[in-house]
């Protein structure tokens, strides 16, 4: 069977850095199935952006999400972050981890299950996967 992908959004990536969540091993306690983490091109720009542009906290956990996940395979992408998003989803047959609340919403109103943090504590799956 083939691996699960995993789209993340920016806002996604910022976790570790902003909340202290180690989002790997919470990948690990919520799914029992093998994935692998996607992340679009426009996303590491979104990042790259914060890390320079962003105020303070921004800056740090930006940093933190590019050398984290600086090994993720990207996608290229043309299309403004939640637009390839959404693409990729349905394209990949993927879940997506977002925080984006309108984003969340047009995920599950295509069937896309959606990882998200929850009580700035742990990750949840709203979704079959």
């Amino acid at each position: 069977m083939e691996d699960l992908k995993i789209i993340l959004d920016a806002n996604f990536l910022l976790i570790p850095g902003v909340h202290g969540v180690d989002i790997c091993s919470e990948f690990e306690r919520i799914l029992d199935v093998k994935y692998e983490l996607v992340i679009p091109e426009v996303v590491i720009g979104e990042l790259e952006h914060l890390e320079k542009k962003g105020d303070s906290s921004e800056r740090k956990a930006a940093a933190i999400a590019l050398d984290l996940f600086a090994d993720v395979k990207t996608r290229e992408s043309e299309k403004p972050a939640d637009e390839e998003i959404l693409r990729l989803a349905d394209e990949m047959n993927s879940a997506v981890g977002t925080n984006d609340r309108e984003l969340k919403k047009q995920l599950r109103d295509r069937g896309t299950p959606v990882i998200y943090l929850r009580q700035k504590s742990h990750l949840c799956v709203d979704g079959m996967i």
